[in-house]
Formats: C-alpha cells, sequence, structure tokens
C-alpha cells in the first residue's frame, strides 16, 4: 500500500502497484522508490506530464503510473 497526501496520489499509485506489482519486484522497486521520495506537488506534476529537472528522469515511470506505457524490466 502507497499512502501520500493527496488522494489522488494515493488513487493513481495503489493502482499501479496492484497492477504492476511482479515487475516492481523484478527490478524497478528501486527508482520506483526513489519517485516515491520526491514532495507530492513534484509528483503530482510529473504524472501530469509538467515535469521539472528533478523528475525527468521519471517520465517513463510516469507514463507507467498514468496507463500510456508499461514498465522495461
Amino acid at each position: 500500500m502507497c499512502r501520500r497526501g493527496m488522494k489522488e496520489l494515493d488513487v493513481l499509485l495503489e493502482r499501479f502497484i496492484a497492477s504492476h506489482e511482479a515487475e516492481l519486484r523484478a527490478g524497478q522497486w528501486p527508482e520506483f522508490e526513489a519517485f516515491l521520495k520526491i514532495e507530492d506537488d513534484l509528483v503530482w506534476d510529473c504524472l501530469r506530464g509538467e515535469n521539472s529537472a528533478q523528475t525527468e528522469s521519471f517520465s517513463e515511470l510516469a507514463a507507467a503510473i498514468r496507463g500510456d506505457a508499461s514498465l522495461h524490466g
């Protein structure tokens, strides 16, 4: 389970974890955990496609969380 300060993030992240648990266990957890360490407003902006320099490296992961793409292990 994943809890953040924004309900919108909770919904997106919990759905993502539930549907990609096997892929995350196969090697994507470190990147996902690093993504979760940034502030909620930056995570939200990244998920909306508004990447900053701090979140640019997470663009593929953000697309997968949004449902626009799959993870590449």
